[in-house]
């Protein structure tokens, strides 16, 4: 192995591989060879390829196949691969149906470096003769082919990073209060500017930071208001965008959930090539495993002894890095062409089930928040045809199939099982399961309008009793949200949600007329603040300690009509002047049961993210 500091003796590696091929070196030789073959980068193998060939007239390729075990054949032949030559041939896969491998092409351009992208470009040129950014002008979606057209030059920033939080929080706020269609679509908007001007962490603080300011995760934003192709474009940005270890590291624990061992070779040969053991740190403290064990449970020897050196090799010519789990550190990106690529199908409809439980579900879950990055419904919806076969005696592949996914992604699976298998999913998986899960299923399967409809629908059935629940639904609604909802419910139940609450409800009439107020969405949308508005409605409302009765069509308007920038601007104005906080100064004008209700709203509009946790913790 060459020594730090030392040049690289090309020819003389490849006499000494050719002494000991032809010598017919054991199996730990071989070992050895394989070894020293993964410390050395891709293009220095090329080289010592070359002078093997011109040395022994055959390949070295050909030569180490021919006397190594077969288990490790895929792993030689990755590690030998020319790397700009396999983008290259990657690429026109993509672009022959361009408008299908969004996602794919997403993460290539993200996880190479400006100069690989160059290279990579200037090859792909020359051998199609025809441009990547000329490929790219046949995607029919505007916003899509506008971000692809973005990322593609490799333009962005590279280098070390330095949080600088007032750079952050201005980028945050200018994409917050952007015009919708400068936001994402538009080549000169917000996000173009940022991905071409800043480097790839930079941006994810941006969109950390963004999901602070406005209180809405970021990918939900982005579904509602762009195309279904943009968003699953963004979904593929934002895990591209995250650590190299940390991609890596998802890539690898996919595959060996799926026990898709060809796919897992070829992500550990391309982290080779950017620094596996980081990686397998990485790996170990954020999914708490050992990798070796995981790596056991899928891989056999020789080749995982093969992958166990390779890794103790690296561990032990690097110096420990602080790991990037606990301290938001972001590791540099590799300078080589090394991505965390792989085909995402595994083996899961060979008539049986994807893979054993014991080994493919239990140490791996995975939060409905964040989208699935391994989706794909074409293959889960066979994994879920065999899941139902085998309920209930193993029900966990089942759960983990629907739970595993975003609302948005079992949407998708519900249009492609009907695709596929002419079927109703939600009807199928509750015969299956029976009572005990059918309505739960059915409730995650639906979209979040049709559940919450539904839900309200049962809540109104039920009478006044239920006022408080319905309140905490609505209140935490944004305006899109709640037409949507009421859409839904119209569509369903043939009348509004309005006129269904005044029907069946019993509750005292301010209570009424506030929910129905509310399930109208008439709520101002918007970051501007009317500072004189505010103070009249500030000093309306303490105006109100001095009338005999309140004006409870007043409070209504303003608590369910002005934006919540306003309303809190109003609340701010409110204990300015009156030195108390408003929902505290006017309970006593008002009934417990319309007070409660006042208080509930108030606490939405101080602060949405909070009102989760705080409607939670309230007694019963």
């Amino acid at each position: 192995m060459k020594k730090k500091g030392e040049p690289f003796d090309a020819a003389g590696q490849a006499a000494t591989f050719k002494d000991k091929i032809q010598n017919s070196a054991d199996q730990e030789t071989l070992e050895e060879l394989i070894e020293t073959l993964s410390t050395w980068r891709w293009a220095a193998r090329l080289e010592v390829c070359r002078l093997y060939q011109a040395l022994t007239q055959s390949e070295l390729q050909d030569d180490l196949l021919s006397v190594c075990d077969t288990s490790i054949h895929s792993l030689i032949k990755e590690l030998l691969t020319d790397r700009v030559q396999a983008d290259v041939t990657e690429l026109v896969v993509y672009f022959q149906k361009a408008d299908f491998y969004h996602r794919e092409l997403v993460e290539f351009f993200c996880l190479r470096t400006n100069i690989a992208l160059a290279v990579v470009s200037a090859e792909y040129t020359k051998q199609q003769d025809i441009s990547i950014v000329e490929e790219l002008e046949d995607v029919q979606d505007a916003g899509v082919k506008a971000f692809l057209l973005g990322i593609c030059k490799g333009e962005f920033s590279e280098g070390s990073y330095a949080p600088n939080e007032m750079n952050i929080r201005k980028d945050a706020m200018l994409l917050a209060k952007a015009p919708k269609t400068q936001r994402w679509i538009s080549r000169d908007g917000k996000l173009h500017h940022l991905l071409q001007t800043r480097c790839h962490a930079h941006v994810r603080d941006v969109i950390y930071d963004f999901e602070e300011v406005t209180g809405e995760n970021f990918l939900d934003v982005v579904e509602a208001e762009c195309s279904v192709e943009f968003l699953r474009c963004m979904e593929a940005f934002d895990y591209a965008i995250s650590s190299t270890p940390n991609v890596f590291a998802k890539k690898m624990m996919h595959f060996l959930l799926d026990g898709n061992v060809d796919s897992l070779v070829k992500v550990f040969a391309n982290a080779v090539e950017t620094n596996i053991g980081d990686i397998v740190e990485y790996y170990e403290e954020k999914y708490d495993r050992r990798f070796l064990s995981d790596l056991q449970t899928i891989v056999e020897p020789p080749l995982f002894n093969v992958m166990k050196r390779i890794i103790g090799a690296k561990q032990r010519s690097q110096p420990k890095a602080k790991s990037a789990v606990g301290n938001g550190q972001v590791p540099a990106k590799s300078n080589g062409t090394a991505s965390a690529s792989g085909s995402g199908h595994g083996s899961g409809h060979n008539g049986g089930l994807p893979a054993p439980v014991d080994t493919k579900f239990k140490f791996f879950t995975h939060g409905t928040v964040s989208p699935l990055k391994s989706f794909d419904p074409y293959r889960d919806v066979h994994d879920m045809r065999i899941a139902m076969q085998h309920y209930p005696s193993n029900d966990l592949p089942l759960i983990y199939l629907i739970c595993s996914k975003t609302n948005h992604q079992r949407q998708v699976l519900k249009s492609v099982y009907r695709e596929v298998f002419d079927s109703d999913m939600i009807e199928e998986i509750m015969e299956t399961v029976g009572e005990e899960l059918d309505f739960f299923m059915a409730a995650l399967l639906m979209k979040s309008e049709e559940f919450d409809a539904t839900f309200l629908h049962e809540l109104i059935e039920n009478g006044n009793e239920t006022s408080f629940a319905l309140l905490e639904i609505l209140c935490s609604k944004t305006v899109k949200e709640l037409h949507g909802i009421g859409q839904q419910y119209s569509k369903k139940y043939n009348v509004s949600v309005s006129s269904d609450m005044e029907k069946h409800f019993t509750a005292s009439m301010p209570v009424r007329l506030l929910l129905c107020e509310l399930s109208e969405g008439k709520r101002e949308v918007g970051w501007t603040v009317d500072k004189m508005m505010a103070e009249t409605d500030a000093r309306e409302m303490y105006q109100q300690f001095y009338r005999d009765s309140p004006q409870i069509d007043f409070f209504v308007q303003i608590l369910t009509g002005r934006s919540r920038e306003q309303l809190r601007e109003t609340f701010r104005t409110f204990r300015r002047f009156a030195g108390i906080d408003v929902l505290t100064a006017l309970e006593p004008l008002f009934s417990a049961e319309f007070a409660e209700a006042m208080r509930l709203l108030g606490t939405v509009q101080k602060h949405l993210p909070s009102f989760p946790s705080l409607a939670l913790r309230s007694p019963p």
